[in-house]
């Protein structure tokens, strides 16, 4: 096997069969030319010939040959000249050039060599020099190739050997990071659901009393309180939920319970939870789009209420400052597949950001400050655990997340999943 090249990137395997170098010829005298033409015809090479510096330069831009036998003197731009735009060529400037050069100065050869040359032939020609030469310094160029794509590719593999064990360290990283938050939440969201638990008990009791002794004016804020603790008490376990997959998913080998469920059911009761946002209940105009089907998926209920509820959040996110804010929620089936779309209308991702919305710790929102760490007063902040949660849960039930958007155009979420059968 050798390699040949046609631009100095451009590097591709032949077969030695079917190889023939490229021999450029440059001499103002045509007698030079047909003697070193005659000399090297029969070796399988490919030659061509210019008769001065400028017509050699315009040559290279359009073929750039495996070797270049190249005359000194020459009229208009002469062959030192000419060596140094071809070294400075980045197309040329692996080429090998052999002065051609009646000249026995050794400074003349001195300066052939300054200017780029690899080796130089004296006028007459000797056919068995001229011969050995070329030879040598085209199997050089191939070894001088090969050894060039092999580092190149050697380069790239150890490029994404690196971003594998980067992606690695990050994911580590990340279920380090998991393991800290749930471990210091854990505490106040108990407090948080025992009192929740005990302020029902209460209301309920006094809301019964009241109602036995036709106290209604006691009964309608009561029954308006109540429905506030449950929001509190429902939302207390969607937070326990999500510690409970967070804590999983620190661990590598972790096994959620898989059921069959109906995803459109599923968004619909996701979608009266976010009722209790008045934002989403009262400024957000929903474009809502079910298949009047069932649409039977097998997936981890509280993962998949979850990626629906992050891209929900996400919309809204995006909308944020929107003067008509719109959202589109849509399911359809296709081919065994269920698929859940979620659109805004907000300010869309840049191409750079989608290449990376994905990624584990990557978020193109302003990191929270801590003082409010659902919705801070000046915009919305991120953590750049969302997304990523988003595409393990749904690539770990077989499906798949992808989305479509550019700057000031919105953003389209599309979540495929296998259809189940029941």
């Amino acid at each position: 096997m050798t390699i040949s090249t046609n631009t100095a990137n451009d590097l591709t395997i032949n077969d030695d069969r079917n190889y023939h170098p490229q021999v450029l010829i440059v001499d103002d005298e045509i007698t030079n030319r047909l003697v070193l033409a005659a000399i090297l015809a029969e070796q399988g090479y490919i030659l061509h010939e210019t008769g001065s510096g400028e017509e050699t330069l315009r040559f290279v831009d359009l073929l750039v040959p495996d070797l270049i036998l190249l005359d000194i003197v020459m009229p208009g731009i002469n062959g030192y000249e000419v060596c140094r735009q071809l070294r400075l060529n980045e197309a040329t400037s692996q080429t090998p050039i052999i002065f051609i050069t009646a000249l026995n100065d050794p400074e003349n050869l001195l300066e052939g060599f300054r200017c780029g040359a690899v080796d130089y032939l004296t006028k007459p020609f000797h056919e068995a020099e001229v011969l050995a030469r070329v030879s040598t310094h085209l199997e050089l160029k191939r070894v001088q190739d090969r050894l060039r794509i092999y580092n190149e590719n050697l380069r790239q593999i150890i490029s994404e050997e690196s971003k594998e064990l980067i992606k690695a360290e990050r994911q580590a990283a990340f279920g380090q990071l998991i393991q800290g938050i749930v471990h210091n939440m854990k505490s106040p969201l108990t407090a948080i659901r025992a009192g929740s638990h005990t302020a029902l008990a209460t209301v309920r009791s006094v809301t019964r009393n009241a109602a036995d002794q036709n106290g209604a004016n006691v009964v309608n804020p009561l029954e308006c309180i109540i429905r506030s603790l449950e929001i509190i008490d429902l939302g207390a376990v969607r937070l326990t939920q999500m510690i409970n997959m967070m804590m999983a998913r620190s661990h590598q080998g972790h096994n959620q319970e898989i059921k069959v469920v109906d995803l459109n059911e599923l968004i619909r009761e996701e979608m009266n939870f976010l009722e209790s946002d008045l934002f989403f209940k009262h400024k957000l105009k929903k474009e809502i789009n079910l298949t009047p089907s069932p649409l039977p998926t097998r997936v981890v209920p509280g993962e998949m209420a979850q990626v629906f509820s992050n891209l929900v959040g996400n919309a809204i996110d995006a909308m944020h400052g929107h003067k008509s804010p719109t959202i589109r929620i849509e399911t359809s089936r296709d081919n065994g597949t269920a698929r859940l779309i979620v659109a805004d209308n907000g300010c869309g991702i840049s191409p750079d950001n989608i290449k990376r919305i994905f990624d584990p710790l990557f978020t193109s929102k302003p990191r929270s400050r801590g003082e409010d760490v659902f919705r801070q007063k000046d915009g919305p902040t991120g953590t750049g655990l969302g997304l990523y949660m988003c595409q393990r849960s749904v690539e770990e039930v077989g499906g798949s997340i992808e989305v479509i958007s550019a700057p000031e155009q919105g953003a389209t979420f599309i979540v495929k999943l296998p259809l189940a059968d029941r």
